[in-house]
């Protein structure tokens, strides 16, 4: 299982592994999806939770922290990693940048992570 160190994120989450981002609602299917996949030894890869705050998962401890430099982050930002991102050029997918003013922070990570998972879904329909 995945450890936290001080506290907890506000889930939903969503992590970028080397441009394949990984979506979670819970604490327990982050930790299910991010055993799943091979993780690159010695990184820190960047974390983003629903408050819009910057964490990061340090992969040799398998904890996520929230010592970080990049602390908040905008919706633009996410949406363009989100954009930008392997996992959603592989998907044929993009997060419109239209009516953001009227959108919460945690509604559109919510709606990214919702696309990843169901991406994923497609994908892999078996699993």
């Amino acid at each position: 299982m995945i450890q936290f160190f001080f506290r907890r994120p506000k889930f939903p989450v969503l992590c970028d592994v080397q441009g394949v981002l990984v979506g979670a609602r819970t604490p327990k299917e982050f930790s299910k999806v991010i055993y799943s996949i091979n993780l690159p030894p010695g990184e820190q890869l960047p974390f983003i939770d629903a408050s819009a705050e910057g964490w990061v998962l340090v992969v040799d401890h398998m904890t996520v922290s929230p010592v970080t430099f990049k602390k908040q982050w905008t919706k633009r930002e996410v949406i363009a990693v989100f954009n930008k991102s392997k996992t959603a050029r592989e998907a044929g997918l993009e997060y419109p940048l239209s009516s953001l003013s009227s959108k919460r922070f945690d509604r559109i990570l919510g709606e990214i992570v919702s696309l990843i998972l169901n991406a994923k879904k497609a994908m892999n329909p078996t699993g």
